[in-house]
């Protein structure tokens, strides 16, 4: 089905390509939500990738897989956005990782609030690469071949950056007290 959708929108079907926007539009959000800082930037990012896109049809071949294709294409934009603003590039992570992990802080549990915060410390020791390695696969779900295409890095460099990252996260989390949700029962 996708790669019919693909050959109709590469032939200018616009409805076609509606469909593969519907198709691939959460995971391209989820994506520059780990890149950029802020909805602004990521609607201008994601608005020019999709325009991006649809330009680029032309010179797509239609036999090849169009998700690396399109996450090159919003990583590409992304990094236009935040070079053109100035963007600092370990902070945006940092927050955008706070925001998936904590949610509302109103409705957290004060035990969650706690195993968020430990989280989030765990999350700054890791190295602006390795932050970003775990977000795009952890929180926008990405797979490590996507993660390698959207970061322009070997898949090697990505498969050890990510085992190296686990490992500092392991080594600074610690397990719940056993007895913790006894207590509050």
């Amino acid at each position: 089905m996708e790669q019919e959708l693909v050959q109709r929108a590469c032939r200018g079907d616009q409805r076609a390509f509606q469909q593969i926007v519907e198709m691939y539009g959460q995971l391209a959000w989820r994506t520059a939500y780990i890149l950029l800082p802020d909805l602004g930037m990521i609607d201008d990012a994601l608005q020019e990738a999709w325009l991006d896109v649809w330009r680029g049809l032309v010179t797509f071949h239609p036999n090849h897989a169009l998700r690396p294709w399109l996450l090159a294409i919003v990583a590409h934009r992304c990094q236009k956005v935040a070079r053109q603003r100035h963007v600092p590039a370990l902070s945006l992570e940092v927050a955008a990782l706070a925001d998936f992990v904590s949610g509302d802080a109103t409705e957290a549990h004060a035990l969650q609030r706690e195993r968020d915060a430990e989280l989030h410390a765990a999350l700054t020791a890791l190295s602006p690469d390795q932050l970003r390695i775990v977000a795009l696969h952890f929180f926008a779900d990405l797979t490590l071949s996507d993660i390698a295409v959207v970061t322009n890095l070997p898949l090697g460099t990505v498969k050890s950056r990510l085992h190296r990252a686990l490992q500092l996260l392991r080594s600074r989390l610690h397990p719940p007290h056993p007895f913790a949700l006894e207590e509050l029962r």
